[in-house]
């Protein structure tokens, strides 16, 4: 984000309380009116979004840079976008593709709250979108349900869990398409909260420490089943956990023989805490084994999602369009991404060096040494984005014990 100028709102007719103030921010190539910042800290200096009186979070910025060069990739691939920002805020996201994305046919810019609506008005008019956009001032459930089948990229943006918004987004997205969401309630999807989690997502996470990465296939699970209700398919293109959210990206394509093939690959995650050995089960009411082979007993998380996190073709691409755009954080943005498309061919769930060293009294080795002799074994081996002390790899729990005890350090 790039502070512009900053100014009060007083003008006459503006449909703000007097004296909220504004600052114009520059996000990739779009200037933004937005709630200043500084207006909504808490004593300690955290900047709170939902105090302020439009929603605009600036800490999403990577999260809509992303976005865009995915959107991008999408109108490629689906010759044009017909899109949905249900839950706008200031308009950032919308008003951004406009601005951004080549393909885009039409935007509609949605927000229930008439001062959010007059300020995506304020900023579409100030980017001369005004073809593009459409602003409307509705609950986010019915300006999706109003407009079935009408969309082919809806992207959920909410404050906290996009739940309760998935069931009309199914029903807003056309035959084929591109449905993407963010979850910020991660505290709940994590295991810090385990019966928020079970109450809206409708299954049970796991504090460990690839608990990020659980989050993350709890949520797309969640969505591929409310989607299995409308013969929709959803397979995750491009997922990942960034900072104090989770993002999914999903390629949405309606047929019931094509969402059975999706919900073949819900299952479970059974972890054992002892020796930090983890069992994938298939099935959304599979059998689940009660004790690991160390005889500790198992605890359990799903039902989840446990097939690929991303596209690696798709990924790449966007890469490539995040490098080529003059993004003010484009170099962690391809940093991030490389390492969602290198490990989206490994299996569920990683290995961290530490838990390993720590359960195994043996140093942490060197990770490109012990990247080596995994891979000289015959095995994937991966970095992941969800650690920087994390890694993916296919190779059986007693082929990881002997690789970690034995290499060198």
């Amino acid at each position: 984000m790039v502070l512009v100028e900053g100014h009060d709102l007083r003008r006459i007719g503006a449909n703000y309380p007097v004296g909220m103030k504004l600052i114009t921010v520059t996000e990739g190539q779009t200037r933004l009116e937005v709630p200043n910042p500084d207006e909504f800290r808490t004593k300690a200096g955290d900047y709170v979004p939902s105090l302020a009186e439009v929603f605009y979070n600036p800490r999403m910025e990577l999260n809509r840079d992303i976005s865009v060069s995915a959107a991008h990739v999408s109108a490629k691939r689906l010759g044009s976008l017909w899109a949905c920002d249900p839950l706008s805020g200031v308009g950032a996201r919308g008003v951004r593709y406009a601005m951004e994305v080549s393909g885009i046919s039409e935007i509609l810019a949605n927000d229930r709250s008439p001062r959010a609506a007059e300020l995506i008005s304020r900023n579409v008019e100030m980017n001369g979108v005004g073809n593009l956009v459409q602003v409307q001032k509705k609950d986010a459930n019915v300006i999706l349900h109003e407009n079935k089948g009408r969309f082919n990229f809806i992207d959920l943006d909410p404050f906290g869990s996009p739940a309760p918004f998935l069931e009309a987004a199914c029903a807003a997205i056309s035959r084929k398409g591109v449905l993407a969401a963010t979850a910020t309630d991660t505290a709940p999807l994590c295991g810090s909260q385990e019966l928020s989690c079970v109450r809206r997502y409708g299954a049970r996470p796991l504090k460990t420490e690839y608990c990020r990465e659980l989050g993350v296939r709890i949520l797309i699970g969640f969505a591929q089943r409310v989607a299995g209700k409308h013969d929709l398919a959803l397979v995750p293109i491009l997922s990942h956990a960034t900072q104090h959210y989770f993002r999914v990206c999903f390629s949405a394509e309606h047929g019931a023989k094509k969402s059975d093939e999706v919900l073949r690959n819900i299952g479970h995650v059974s972890h054992c805490f002892k020796c930090g050995r983890r069992v994938v089960s298939r099935g959304v009411a599979s059998v689940l084994p009660d004790f690991c082979k160390c005889g500790n007993g198992l605890s359990h998380a799903g039902p989840l999602w446990i097939g690929s996190l991303a596209d690696s073709d798709f990924v790449k691409d966007v890469i490539v369009d995040v490098a080529n755009r003059s993004f003010r954080l484009g170099f962690h943005e391809v940093s991030l991404l490389s390492l969602c498309a290198e490990e989206s061919a490994g299996p569920p769930t990683f290995y961290n060096v530490n838990e390993l060293s720590s359960t195994l009294k043996k140093p942490p080795p060197r990770m490109d040494i012990l990247e080596e002799k995994v891979e000289e074994a015959g095995f994937f081996f991966s970095r992941t984005h969800f650690s920087g002390s994390g890694f993916r790899t296919d190779a059986p729990f007693e082929e990881i014990e002997k690789t970690f005890i034995s290499v060198p350090r």
